[in-house]
């Protein structure tokens, strides 16, 4: 396994979360599973941090599924290995596979901050009706902006920026979010291509596997972040 994908590797395992913090106990061996409460309730809906926290520990588990079959295919760092002109092995075509696997599913988790903050800033914005820029972005102006608002807006809008393989690249989230919006609307970035629908070098695993990593494991640092927020409160 090269250093980057060992850096990488020690990263990812580094993102743990609490699976019982948001349970309540009632009687022995119980537990309140949820409650609706009223639209216009005034204190924090801790049932619906749950759903969404729970959400996010399932998008983890999946994430860290697909990161270690990855791991498993052990992508070559060498870039002169890469022949983007040849049909990848099965083993490469699987590893994409769930290079894409983790794409989708840091998208998501980007919409579940975001669906977590609107809780708990109370911002009252339907579920149905929330784009996470956007939300980050409204959130990060004016006198009431709020400070993990402005650090993600920040961060979506970072300019690319490749540094030495062993570095944090920068602009991550613009690569994984262009790589996902070609793979729904356009052909496959995984499959090189010359022709009037688009010009298209399929990039080495590792690339796009640091990209995305690095990306994943940013929107897990905001929702922790959050999460720690919260649990402070609930001290209070």
């Amino acid at each position: 396994m090269g250093q980057s994908l060992q850096i990488l590797k020690k990263q990812v395992e580094g993102i743990s979360y609490n699976e019982n913090i948001f349970y309540i106990p009632f009687g022995e061996g119980k537990y309140i599973f949820g409650y609706i409460s009223p639209k216009n309730k005034t204190n924090l809906d801790m049932f619906a941090i749950k759903t969404i926290y729970d959400s996010i520990i399932d998008l983890d588990n999946k994430i860290k599924f697909s990161f270690n079959h990855i791991l498993d295919y052990n992508p070559s760092e060498n870039l002169s290995d890469h022949k983007p002109f040849s049909k990848p092995d099965e083993k490469e075509a699987e590893a994409i596979y769930y290079v894409e696997n983790i794409v989708f599913r840091t998208s998501i988790l980007w919409d579940m901050l975001a669906q977590l903050c609107n809780i708990y800033w109370k911002t009252n914005i339907p579920i149905d009706s929330i784009y996470y820029k956007t939300f980050f972005n409204n959130a990060s102006q004016g006198k009431k902006a709020k400070e993990l608002a402005k650090d993600v807006t920040e961060y979506l809008n970072e300019e690319d920026k490749v540094k030495g393989e062993l570095d944090p690249w920068e602009g991550n989230h613009v690569y994984v979010k262009e790589y996902r919006n070609q793979m729904t609307h356009q052909n496959s970035p995984n499959v090189s291509t010359l022709s009037n629908v688009g010009m298209v070098t399929r990039p080495p695993v590792i690339y796009v596997v640091k990209r995305v990593v690095e990306d994943y494991l940013a929107v897990s640092f905001y929702i922790q972040s959050m999460i720690d927020e919260i649990i402070q409160q609930m001290k209070e």
